[in-house]
């Protein structure tokens, strides 16, 4: 049960910081991100409680109960309400999220925290289960969906599950494999029995997540 609520609110944090890749062109989701940031892939993502800071690391303990130590360097970047701080205001008890790499050693190598407000964790925790991914196979009833992060999952659906696409209400017919999903609903026995399923282009919009054409390029 911790382990599916880790992921949960990673999932809901992906979604709503960032644009899923391919679906969109990337978009600055914090604020005041450089103009290199734009169009790099944003690498591992961890999210956690600080429970020490050291010289260049800092320890969290993330929603499944367990630890990890993420180190930091002259390149890595700090965020907090849209404004960019800096690591000595990092304290035990903050939330964060972070990007970076896990390296050899098992630590995480951090490019970018950004320091979450309570409001923000509460929120994130309270929209319910989802999954989102690419469906790999369709079944009757279940479709299954495949993401960089979890892997492979089933979703459930039945006659009171809603379809949507672009704004506009499809049925199961309509969806194929290859088509990226967004599922919101109750995750039973490890799989998930999906209320709605959101299909087609997906951009952000003041901090949240719409359906659309994405943005012209540049």
């Amino acid at each position: 049960m911790q382990r599916r609520t880790f992921w949960l609110v990673m999932v809901g944090i992906v979604l709503v910081l960032f644009p899923w890749p391919g679906l969109a062109r990337p978009q600055q989701g914090w604020g005041n991100h450089p103009q290199g940031m734009r169009g790099r892939s944003p690498g591992e993502r961890a999210f956690g409680t600080i429970t020490s800071v050291g010289a260049n690391q800092f320890q969290i303990k993330k929603p499944d109960g367990s630890l990890l130590t993420v180190l930091v360097s002259g390149n890595t970047r700090y965020w907090a309400s849209r404004q960019e701080i800096q690591f000595k205001d990092l304290k035990p008890g903050d939330h964060v999220f972070v990007m970076g790499q896990t390296g050899d050693n098992k630590q995480f190598d951090a490019r970018t925290v950004r320091r979450m407000t309570e409001e923000e964790v509460a929120r994130f925790r309270n929209m319910g289960d989802r999954a989102f991914g690419q469906i790999v196979s369709i079944e009757n009833n279940q479709l299954k969906i495949k993401n960089p992060y979890r892997g492979e999952q089933t979703i459930i659906v039945n006659d009171q599950t809603q379809f949507m696409k672009e704004g506009q209400a499809i049925t199961l017919k309509d969806l194929k494999v290859g088509d990226r999903i967004f599922a919101m609903g109750k995750e039973e026995n490890g799989k998930l029995v999906a209320d709605r399923v959101i299909t087609g282009q997906f951009r952000r919009r003041g901090g949240g997540m719409r359906q659309g054409p994405p943005p012209p390029q540049q």
